[in-house]
């Protein structure tokens, strides 16, 4: 992670923490420019814009993030609340197995996931 980028990524976090929401966001768009092969500012972007009912907004970065890290779980399960959020459950569920999914997989492998299919 680049310096820029994580002190952009931080001072976002922390601004958004003590409610301060212009600057979290002008902090997180600054990170996702100082590095724009990072999900994680976009993930964030789409959490403050969540939580500001600014759906348009949310939806657009978790679909950058998601696209820069699609099995990154916090992304997923980020995600996943958004659309359970907005009425859209049955899409949340799929994110969701999904989510377990690829945690089962990053924890024991593939070589564990043939042992089970093979069972």
């Amino acid at each position: 992670m680049g310096f820029c980028l994580y002190v952009e990524a931080v001072g976002g976090v922390v601004f958004s923490k003590q409610g301060r929401y212009d600057e979290a966001l002008n902090s997180l768009l600054a990170a996702s420019d100082c590095d724009g092969s990072s999900a994680q500012p976009h993930s964030s972007l789409a959490a403050i814009y969540n939580a500001l009912d600014d759906r348009d907004n949310a939806a657009r970065h978790y679909h950058v993030a998601l696209q820069l890290a699609p099995h990154r779980p916090n992304v997923l399960l980020n995600y996943a609340m958004f659309l359970h959020r907005h009425g859209r459950v049955v899409l949340s569920v799929s994110f969701t197995v999904f989510l377990h999914s690829t945690l089962f997989h990053q924890k024991f492998g593939s070589t564990k996931i043939q042992q089970i299919k093979q069972t």
